[in-house]
């Protein structure tokens, strides 16, 4: 399976954004309903795959647009 430059940029940059996801919500938890572990756990295993999954997507609609060596 190969994938456009584009939609790796995409999935690169969901990576990050979920990164940084995981990052503001270890801030701002609210202690007495959850915890670290429930917070890292549920950000690895639902939002990180999902948000890698729509860059991928987003940079795939983007290497069809504008071609696949348009970034």
């Amino acid at each position: 399976m190969r994938f456009s430059k584009p939609a790796l940029m995409g999935a690169g940059l969901g990576f990050l954004m979920s990164i940084a996801f995981l990052i503001f919500s270890l801030l701002q938890f609210d202690k007495e309903v959850s915890d670290v572990k429930g917070q890292i756990l549920l950000t690895v295993v639902f939002v990180m795959p999902f948000m890698v999954l729509i860059g991928l997507g987003i940079g795939g609609l983007w290497s069809k647009l504008y071609g696949p060596d348009s970034l």
